[in-house]
């Protein structure tokens, strides 16, 4: 009897993904392999913050006299920044430059569904529900609803929480940032991301509420002080928008349940951060009201600027 023909392997069998390839079962990675699992899940950076100290280093050692400050200004008796310090900043800098959020609307299939994958696995594994819960405990003073201070925390402490989320979601796929939704040009909400069982997503604006124009956005960029800045944009951009998505996002308790969250208040941040580099001002808070709890001992002058904490925005 002649033997059975053999099977046509299938594109399925044949086919190897990038996966497959850099994380071989019971083998640590070559070297090929492991760059594969780099650029598949975004780790390389694009400038190496290392290098580029090294390469200010040098520079400076061919300068006659080498300067132990650098001057800010030109203008005499301006001031002047220990070289130690710039080159610390570089180095913050460029690492920022590779861990870059964008607005959504630039990811592709690939990344939205890398972005929902980290949501389920952290729902599966039940950290993200005791984080979202974070959020229900306003004893955390982070909103105008809670007075004054609550106003002047409302922006540190919410920067502070999406980097902690941003942060366990990067634990569930390395490299991962979060898109930011930019509500006053895209008038649309993002119900690409998943929605976990349980969260409500109504139909947007049913509620008689209104996303901001870009024309308020731009008026709040002229508010010359830090709470004159802070309360028009959690009352006239932040609320409007929760309230637009007509749902689980809605209710201050519950919101964050829903992690359309995040990418509002990516955006909320990336407002806040581009205010910033215009403006000098900043939350006047003092004792336990600067601490950013849960989250001890951080205090809100150490989120004031995201250039250390080591991201940035694109």
């Amino acid at each position: 009897m002649p033997p059975a023909p053999r099977k046509k392997a299938t594109t399925r069998t044949r086919k190897t993904t990038a996966a497959a390839v850099a994380a071989p079962a019971g083998r640590f990675p070559s070297g090929e392999q492991l760059r594969v699992l780099e650029d598949e899940w975004g780790l390389r950076p694009a400038v190496d913050p290392e290098a580029l100290a090294l390469r200010l280093d040098r520079h400076l050692a061919t300068v006659p006299a080498p300067p132990a400050a650098v001057r800010v200004a030109g203008a005499d008796g301006a001031p002047t920044v220990p070289v130690a310090e710039v080159r610390r900043w570089l180095v913050q800098l460029t690492s920022s430059l590779s861990r870059v959020r964008v607005d959504h609307r630039r990811l592709d299939q690939a990344a939205k569904d890398r972005f929902n994958k980290a949501l389920k696995d952290a729902h599966a594994d039940h950290s993200y529900q005791p984080f979202a819960a974070i959020h229900a405990d306003m004893g955390h003073m982070m909103h105008s609803m809670m007075g004054p201070i609550g106003t002047r925390r409302f922006l540190p402490w919410h920067r502070l929480y999406t980097l902690r989320c941003e942060d366990l979601l990067r634990r569930k796929q390395p490299g991962l940032t979060i898109p930011y939704w930019d509500f006053a040009t895209d008038h649309h909400r993002p119900d690409w991301v998943w929605q976990p069982p349980g969260v409500q997503r109504g139909v947007p604006g049913a509620a008689g509420d209104h996303l901001p124009t870009q024309a308020v956005i731009d008026g709040l960029q002229h508010r010359r002080t830090y709470t004159g800045f802070t309360s028009h944009l959690e009352t006239d951009a932040h609320n409007n928008v929760h309230n637009w998505c007509n749902g689980t996002i809605s209710d201050p308790m519950t919101a964050t349940q829903d992690p359309i969250f995040w990418l509002l208040h990516a955006n909320v941040d990336r407002v806040w951060d581009h205010w910033q580099l215009t403006h000098s001002g900043r939350p006047s808070l003092a004792g336990t009201d600067a601490v950013l709890d849960p989250w001890q001992p951080t205090t809100a002058a150490q989120v004031d600027d995201i250039t250390p904490l080591g991201y940035s925005y694109g």
